[in-house]
């Protein structure tokens, strides 16, 4: 966009569900209670590398606790390289209990679905290291430090 006119910011979508495949099932994170305990004192878990879109190449860490995953700097985990139809806030969260190492991933319930392996997420999904994450037009790979 050119001249001096405001910035869409609106999220673009990417794809919309075919007939047939399951319905996204939205989740209210306000439920998630336990699951917000931010642990910033500690050092990173993972990392999400980026595979494909915008910014393939670049990486971001993901930490114990949660991982509110937007393309706004105010998210703990921003892609903020340029794809528009990820959610500028909360489009996913990941959440890491690293007293187990276990791993999920919570649509945050915007229009484009989250994909994890090629399943859409309804909800909330457990993820594993190696696991590759399709938000908007970025795909991520889950990564060990």
């Amino acid at each position: 966009m050119t001249g001096s006119g405001p910035r869409d910011e609106s999220t673009r979508v990417a794809r919309h569900l075919k007939v047939g495949e399951t319905e996204r099932v939205a989740v209210d994170t306000d439920d998630l209670g336990t699951y917000f305990v931010t642990q910033k004192s500690k050092p990173p878990f993972a990392k999400l590398v980026i595979v494909g879109g915008p910014g393939a190449g670049n990486a971001r860490p993901i930490f114990p606790g949660t991982n509110s995953i937007g393309r706004e700097a105010s998210n703990r985990v921003p892609l903020d390289f340029g794809d528009d139809t990820i959610s500028r806030k909360q489009h996913a969260v990941i959440v890491v209990d690293d007293r187990d190492g276990s791993m999920q991933i919570l649509d945050g319930g915007k229009i484009n679905p989250i994909v994890v392996n090629g399943t859409v997420v309804t909800g909330k999904s457990p993820i594993r290291i190696g696991d590759t994450i399709e938000i908007g037009t970025t795909t991520v790979l889950v990564e060990a430090l």
